[in-house]
């Protein structure tokens, strides 16, 4: 089951850092991606017992909304220019095919962050004495 107010706040953190590592870092848009997929694992399961898939698919879906979103603002700062839109279409499938897999990853990393430190949603039954 998909938590969607993890996925929104996972991608906005992205859409903002994406924007603001994006200028200084070559590899600032996939740390970006990997952190606002790990916040949407870790938030998602605190809140259900997600399996690897579930949290995965978590981090998937902010990768893609993040390319997508990265996709439009590189158009529209392009003017809607043709030969861009043409360029754009290729870098489309290159660019959101790796968020996805930088999504998975960050979204099973969120995950196992949440098990290691998080708090657990199961009650331990202890003993009266």
């Amino acid at each position: 089951m998909i938590d969607q107010k993890a996925v929104i706040i996972g991608f906005i953190v992205s859409v903002v850092l994406v924007l603001a590592l994006g200028f200084f870092l070559p590899v600032g848009q996939f740390i970006a991606v990997l952190a606002g997929a790990m916040i949407a694992g870790y938030m998602a399961n605190s809140k259900n017992q997600l399996k690897i898939v579930e949290s995965a698919l978590h981090g998937i879906l902010v990768g893609i909304f993040t390319g997508v979103i990265q996709i439009l603002v590189v158009y529209v700062r392009s003017g809607f220019s043709d030969t861009v839109a043409s360029i754009l279409i290729v870098a489309a499938l290159v660019l959101i095919g790796a968020y996805i897999i930088v999504g998975a990853l960050g979204g099973i990393v969120g995950t196992l962050i949440h098990v290691k430190y998080g708090k657990s949603n199961l009650e331990i039954d202890q003993p009266d004495h």
